[in-house]
């Protein structure tokens, strides 16, 4: 039998948002406003299951979103923006586009 997150996608920064960012409310207190509603609705929608593993799974990835948060302000603004009004990012391409570009 494995550790019960041996299936967990590792990433290189895992153990530093771990540190920083033990728990739901230290995870909160790093996200900018415009991102507290969608970990509010996402641990609560966890927190409902009866699989524990969503909910260490909720909580690795906004631990992640939580540190990149942390460490580069101004672009989790413009992401969370983005994900909010659903428009692209300024440069960026639709699929279609990209896919005819590409020959595709």
């Amino acid at each position: 039998m494995s550790p019960p997150d041996a299936d967990a996608p590792k990433w290189t920064g895992d153990a530093e948002a771990a540190a920083r960012f033990g728990s739901p409310e230290a995870i909160r207190a790093a996200l900018l406003p415009e991102q507290t509603d969608e970990f509010d609705a996402a641990i609560a929608a966890a927190r409902r299951t009866p699989h524990l593993d969503q909910l260490r799974d909720t909580v690795q990835a906004w631990r992640r979103i939580a540190l990149l948060t942390s460490q580069t302000p101004a672009e989790a603004r413009r992401v969370a923006e983005v994900r909010r009004t659903g428009a692209p990012r300024p440069g960026s391409k639709s699929w279609t586009d990209l896919r005819a570009e590409l020959g595709l």
